[in-house]
């Protein structure tokens, strides 16, 4: 029989990853495993997962320990293989990954450790970039080359001579484990990908890069401590140093703090200036960042280090447990009516390396280069039957083709050719990182079916309560002719017949911002309530959700996106929606996100009458009762 490989998993309240790192493990071909899973205690449905593998699980338990070294080291001492590693409740295998370190194990019996290649992955399983390593060392560990976990498994042998985790290192545990077998027994690399490291929000190198950093040099007393080492420190100085700055660095930055991450990268580069080829793209992005360019920096940070790795062409890995590799080039429509918060939205999404963000090619205003169709109404309605006229131009959108010439003839004023310059560069971005285009645009909110049906779109719809979108249009003067929608006769044959007289009585009062505003706002979201039953796909989020909670609206939004919530995104949501902005614009900035998100939903009390607001609730009160109830009107209108 083949010798027995026992895998541990640590586990705490991460139910949303559990799954997929268990079926990674029970889907392994090699023949002997052992798995052990020990829980913390976990309130969040873990336990449960685990019940339901129980009957292929060696053992598992689930109850208080002292944190995640403890909770290994509870596991590994339990095991009874030959050979073992941890792999976390967030990770997972890849195929063979087992029966590769076990071939490893054989052909090099006098080592202690086998090591193969990894790739990040985001909270929703996309690959991220390579984690590819050498043929290392004991030297290359002292100068801080780091080794991903997952990828690696321990004779039990050599593990219990090195003493198993020191319970008293929190973050890089596993690099100080490593650093004792490789002095021991020595290691192996394999350059084979054989595991999947999550990145996320909660992992402990985004929350607690401080933390992180600050045990870097805990490692490096350490070393500099150890006489079996001493020789090695010496003559490794300055290297280790760098190494320890380098890595450091890279916490910080990814931690969200570009500012010590560019002072530790400073100390990098003068203990060891030929580290510098390694991060030189890391520190323009952290300089980016502190100088305030975030779209910019975002981005070359994403086209530097983050393309999307090469995993192979194993069939597999199409159903693969926790990795997904389709879906990634879906185009995204934010929508909804216009003024409904379709512009925060859409660039909060847009913060995401993942997508480049353009901007409303159905308003009759779009610029020819970004979409060479023209647009005769407000609202154009787009379906099979006339599609002809604009589903190339839309392609070449969608496929970041921008029409300059006819963008440089249609140029007109200084704004004009800044504009040009702006889409450009946005084509210019799409084309070279492959990022998914975002469309946001609110006059496609009666063509969302047929952007997702023929464009493939991923379609998102805001709605935003009728009291606000009729203030916000009372602001700013703008008045609405109706006539867009009645000469489109597709539009009011397929959605809009019902609202043919009303539409007709409101040309009459083209002034009349209430009765229009409170008209349209029913008419869209009319459309919008069946859409919810005709494509439940679609994706609708009320404006009201997201500036209450922020951070927790777009987080969900991202994952079901399948967007990366990086450092970055958090950063730019928090700063968009925080409570020291203005809760409102002047009109010539009408555009602008940086608002306080919480404030600016009670904006309408000073645009709006008594009267004007018990008038809109009476023209739209049945279409709105489908997205608020009455409890959530007098919240936030205060009438009943």
């Amino acid at each position: 029989m083949k010798p027995l490989v026992s895998i541990v998993t640590p586990s705490y309240n991460q139910s949303q990853y559990l799954e997929d790192t268990i079926r990674s493990v029970l889907a392994q071909d090699y023949p002997n495993i052992e798995y052990v899973i020990v829980d913390g205690g976990s309130t969040d449905g873990s336990v449960e997962i685990i019940q339901k593998y129980a009957h292929r699980l060696s053992w598992w338990v689930s109850e208080p320990d002292k944190g995640q070294a403890d909770a290994i080291n509870k596991g590994l001492r339990r095991a009874r293989g030959e050979i073992v590693a941890w792999l976390n409740s967030d990770d997972v295998y890849f195929p063979d990954a087992i029966s590769q370190a076990m071939d490893a194990f054989q052909a090099h019996p006098e080592v202690g450790m086998v090591f193969g290649n990894a790739i990040s992955m985001d909270s929703q399983g996309y690959p991220l970039h390579n984690q590819a390593f050498g043929d290392w060392g004991l030297d290359e560990l002292m100068c801080y080359n780091i080794i991903c976990q997952p990828a690696v498994f321990m004779r039990k042998e050599a593990l219990q001579q090195a003493g198993f985790l020191d319970q008293s290192y929190h973050y890089l545990l596993d690099h100080h484990l490593w650093l004792r077998i490789f002095d021991m027994a020595g290691a192996k690399h394999v350059p084979s990908i054989w595991a999947g490291a999550r990145h996320h929000l909660e992992a402990k190198n985004v929350a607690k890069a401080a933390e992180f950093s600050a045990e870097v040099f805990r490692i490096l007393d350490w070393i500099q401590e150890q006489p079996s080492l001493e020789a090695r420190t010496k003559k490794l100085k300055r290297r280790i140093l760098g190494g320890a700055y380098n890595i450091s660095g890279r916490y910080l930055l990814e931690g969200g703090l570009p500012g010590p991450a560019v002072k530790d990268y400073w100390r990098a580069t003068f203990k060891d200036p030929t580290l510098l080829k390694f991060y030189w793209h890391r520190m323009i992005y952290a300089y980016l960042s502190l100088m305030g360019w975030s779209g910019t920096a975002e981005w070359y940070y994403s086209l530097m280090t983050h393309f999307r790795p090469d995993v192979g062409e194993d069939p597999r890995l199409k159903t693969w447990p926790g990795i997904k590799l389709d879906g990634r080039s879906t185009p995204i429509l934010i929508t909804g009516v216009h003024r409904s918060g379709t512009t925060w939205v859409g660039r909060m999404i847009a913060a995401s390396s993942d997508v480049i963000y353009l901007s409303e090619p159905l308003n009759i205003w779009h610029r020819p280069g970004v979409m060479r169709t023209p647009v005769e109404y407000w609202y154009q309605y787009i379906c099979e039957e006339n599609e002809k006229a604009f589903l190339h131009a839309l392609q070449d959108t969608l496929e970041y083709r921008y029409h300059f010439g006819t963008e440089l003839f249609s140029i007109r004023s200084v704004k004009d050719a800044g504009r040009m310059v702006r889409d450009m560069g946005r084509f210019l971005k799409g084309n070279l990182s492959h990022a998914r285009p975002l469309l946001k645009d609110p006059f496609a909110v009666f063509s969302s079916p047929w952007f997702s049906k023929r464009l493939g779109c991923k379609i998102v719809i805001v709605v935003r309560h009728p009291v606000a979108f009729v203030s916000s249009l009372k602001r700013l003067g703008w008045t609405f002719d109706f006539k867009n929608i009645l000469d489109q006769t597709l539009l009011m044959r397929d959605h809009l017949s019902a609202y043919e007289q009303e539409m007709e009585r409101m040309l009459d009062f083209p002034e009349d911002i209430i009765g229009q505003g409170s008209l349209l706002w029913r008419m869209v979201y009319d459309v919008v309530d069946r859409y919810q039953v005709t494509h439940p796909e679609f994706v609708v989020v009320r404006h009201e959700d997201i500036s209450l909670r922020p951070l927790a609206g777009y987080q969900q939004m991202y994952q079901t996106l399948g967007l990366s919530f990086t450092p970055w995104v958090r950063r730019s949501i928090m700063r968009s929606s925080e409570g020291s902005n203005p809760s409102e614009q002047p009109r010539q900035k009408e555009f602008s996100t940086q608002l306080d998100s919480r404030a600016n939903l009670l904006n309408w009390q000073h645009r709006l009458t008594r009267d004007e607001v018990a008038r809109v609730k009476e023209l739209t009160s049945d279409i709105a009762g489908k997205f608020y109830t009455d409890e959530e009107w007098q919240q936030w209108t205060g009438s009943s």
